[in-house]
Parts: C-alpha cells; sequence; structure tokens
C-alpha cells in the first residue's frame, strides 16, 4: 500500500474551528440585525405620523380647521395615501420607546369645538407626542 506524503484538504479539527467561529460570529450578528429591524419600524412609524402632522397643518392653514384622515385622502387630499404602520416589534431611535404595533391604521382624531383647536394622530393607544417624548 502507497501512503500519500502530501496530503492536501483540511482535517476535521479545522473545520471544526471554522463552524464554531462561525457560530459566533453569527450569535452577534443576528440579536443586531433584529435590532435594526425594530429601530427602521419605529423610524417608520414616526415619519408617518409627522408627515400626517404636516398635512393636518397644511390643511388647518386652507380651512381653519382640522381634518379627519378621510379628508386627507380624499380626491385632491393632501395625502397621496393613507399610510399603514408597520406590524411588529418597535424601538423609537430619538427617545428610546419600545412596543408592538397590532393596530392596522393610524388614527386621527380633530378635536375643532376647543380652544385652542388640536388633533391627535396616534396609532393603536400611543400618539406621536408620547412617542417622540424622552420623559
Amino acid at each position: 500500500m502507497k501512503f500519500f506524503k502530501n496530503k492536501k484538504g483540511f482535517t476535521l479539527v479545522e473545520l471544526v474551528v471554522v463552524i464554531a467561529i462561525l457560530g459566533i460570529l453569527a450569535g452577534i450578528a443576528i440579536p443586531r440585525f433584529m435590532d435594526a429591524t425594530a429601530s427602521a419600524r419605529g423610524s417608520k412609524i414616526v415619519a408617518d405620523m409627522r408627515t400626517i402632522e404636516s398635512a393636518e397643518s397644511m390643511y388647518y392653514a386652507q380651512n381653519g380647521s382640522y381634518a379627519t384622515m378621510a379628508q386627507l385622502t380624499a380626491s385632491g387630499g393632501l395625502l397621496a395615501a393613507e399610510p399603514l404602520p408597520p406590524s411588529g416589534d418597535y424601538k423609537v431611535p430619538e427617545s428610546g420607546k419600545t412596543g408592538t404595533v397590532t393596530a392596522r391604521s393610524y388614527t386621527v382624531t380633530p378635536s375643532n369645538n376647543t380652544t385652542p383647536k388640536t388633533v391627535t394622530i396616534s396609532v393603536g393607544s400611543t400618539s406621536l407626542a408620547s412617542l417622540v417624548s424622552k420623559s
């Protein structure tokens, strides 16, 4: 029998070490990815709510009262379409607030009979003001 003197390839120990290193790296990277997804959801929620807030400000400047979401998205309205919140866990980067969105739409509640006139924009039971405040 001939034995090969110049063996080429990797030993079993080398392969196990490489697989262990890849497992450790994956264990570090996956939680960071999950946190990035939650931060992206939080940023989208705040951006959507601020867009609605801007549309409300423009509507108020034109009409002297705040609008409902239906009025904002009506034909010729200030929003081309009603933004939809992402579902799942979120984290707002600017305030550190966290939570879970289960609502399928944003809620716009105008109060035109009060002094001063106000509008509340929320997703589920969470308002824009509470999402961006650091307290």
